[in-house]
């Protein structure tokens, strides 16, 4: 009770967003990546093709729990965001050891766009968000104290850590980083350090069995995935940096690489710098290798977590016109965000055709019940689409009307390991977006090919998406 009252406004700004996201969940439908790891909950395994298993152990949790739907799917998000803003705040009070700042700090990354929807829809990085601080707040448990405990801690933490994501490695490269810079070479010696790893290889061993049991293909896949193949290119390193850019909020951007300035000109002060040393590792992994390949935004969400707080309760002490643009950033944002959860719970804002926010979140439902209207014989007939990024919504949203959906591509993925029998004989209704309009004849095998449907998804007078219904009769596999 003394916890609470001490921090209530706290108690407060966490109940207030908490609420508002559950009043949001369950008014549109599952995106891209979320279906994706809805799926990996209803198909449970040791870890999958993309990343590591908890994601998908979390939502057959909740799945399992409150049945299979939107709102079930995105609650282990929100509860997560509540805990994240908590981890954040009490760490604010460590560096600042003032409660106001750390409060502005919270409402700051509340206010950030692109940790809304992290906060409502379970991504692997989310999951991150409840190890980061923990795994900080150990080492310097370990620095000052040395105690085996404390390694053991550490060890779990960092097991988690790795079966959430696989960047999850950068924790250790940090780790390793400050106690070098600090010259505390005794803890690369301890023998205190041995059952910490064993205890993280352990935790993360359901990872290391299924990439031994499958050619360690997810290692492969991920190494190229972050990597790229290619030669540098700036236009990838532009777009990079251009999406977080805005997905961060323009306005809290700048406060970020502040806040990291400043941490790493701050060694006296051991919270702020280890969370300087963890984000200069974070962005300088992704920075370098979005020179190669476009880095999607929320890869860096971490950094960001960190150092939007720190930059805006930096700016908060210094002068009275720098304290004004970091209340400014904060409020501009904020406000943005409440409109977008308006606009989810309730779409309002006029955009051009295709052009909608909702583009990816709307109408799979409507999809795959005018798909399975069209499929009369199921045991002979199935469902079917041509890119992964289609497919985890189709897949999803096709269960409830019981039909088979195929992905149908030159791409081996975890969609051929749920599904490694072939459509080959099937008749197939290709389904094709406005995005995603594929020909189903110069690039399918079929006996024979017809129209069976073309219709529009509207949203307040306006196109969201047109999609086209394509039978392929006898379906011979892809050209």
């Amino acid at each position: 009770m003394k916890l609470l009252r001490a921090h209530s406004p706290l108690w407060a700004l966490i109940a207030l967003f908490t609420l508002l996201r559950l009043a949001v969940i369950g008014h549109f439908g599952l995106g891209v990546d979320e279906a994706h790891y809805v799926l990996y909950g209803l198909y449970p395994a040791l870890s999958y093709f993309d990343h590591p298993p908890l994601v998908g152990w979390t939502e057959w949790l909740f799945t399992a729990l409150l049945g299979v739907n939107e709102f079930a799917a995105r609650v282990p998000a929100v509860l997560i965001g509540a805990a994240a803003t908590a981890l954040l705040y009490f760490w604010l009070l460590r560096i600042f050891d003032s409660g106001r700042l750390a409060l502005w700090g919270a409402l700051a990354l509340n206010a950030s766009f692109l940790f809304n929807a992290l906060f409502m829809m379970l991504m692997p990085d989310t999951l991150l968000f409840l190890f980061a601080i923990p795994v900080m707040i150990t080492a310097l448990k370990i620095e000052e104290h040395n105690r085996l405990g404390d390694w053991l801690l550490l060890g779990f933490l960092l097991g988690l850590s790795g079966l959430s994501k696989y960047t999850a490695v950068l924790f250790v490269a940090a780790l390793l980083l400050y106690f070098a810079y600090r010259r505390r070479w005794d803890l690369f010696l301890t023998p205190k350090l041995l059952p910490a790893v064993l205890l993280a290889a352990a935790v993360v061993s359901p990872v290391l069995l299924w990439n031994i049991q499958n050619g360690w293909i997810s290692f492969a896949y991920q190494s190229a995935h972050v990597a790229g193949s290619g030669g540098i290119s700036l236009n990838a390193f532009a777009q990079s940096l251009g999406a977080q850019f805005g997905a961060y909020s323009p306005f809290l951007f700048p406060l970020a690489f502040y806040g990291l300035y400043r941490a790493l000109k701050t060694p006296q002060n051991a919270p702020l710098f280890l969370s300087g040393v963890f984000g200069l590792t974070l962005m300088a992994f992704f920075t370098y290798n979005s020179f190669f390949a476009r880095a999607l935004p929320h890869w860096t969400a971490l950094f960001y977590m960190l150092f939007v707080p720190i930059g805006t309760v930096m700016l908060l002490q210094k002068s009275r016109g720098w304290q004004r643009y970091a209340k400014s950033a904060v409020a501009v944002s904020g406000l943005l965000v409440l409109v977008l959860y308006a606009e989810l719970r309730s779409p309002f804002i006029p955009l051009p055709d295709y052009k909608s926010l909702h583009r990816d979140l709307y109408g799979w439902d409507t999809i795959m019940r005018r798909a399975a209207g069209q499929i009369t014989d199921p045991a002979r007939q199935a469902a079917a689409v041509t890119n992964w990024s289609l497919a985890s919504r189709a897949l999803y949203y096709g269960r409830s009307y019981g039909i088979d959906t195929y992905l149908v591509d030159n791409r081996f993925d975890q969609f051929d390991l749920w599904q490694p029998e072939t459509p080959e004989g099937r008749d197939l209704l290709f389904i094709t977006t406005h995005d995603f309009k594929k020909g189903i004849t110069p690039a399918m095998r079929c006996d024979s090919t017809e129209q069976a449907a073309i219709f529009d998804l509207n949203l307040n007078g306006r196109k969201v998406n047109t999609v086209t219904l394509t039978w392929c009769r006898g379906f011979k596999g892809a050209q």
